[in-house]
């Protein structure tokens, strides 16, 4: 098992989660990266 994790390989779960986004608890306005999403909170909200 962790011979399959050092070569470099991901999970079946973390692979799926690639296109994760940062949502805004206020506005649910979706974003891919963290910075963006504070970027909206602190000039939107």
């Amino acid at each position: 098992m962790s011979d399959r994790l050092d070569k470099g390989e991901k999970s079946d779960e973390s692979s799926t989660n690639v296109d994760a986004y940062y949502s805004c608890d206020d506005c649910g306005q979706g974003f891919k990266s963290r910075q963006e999403l504070k970027e909206h909170e602190s000039s939107q909200h």
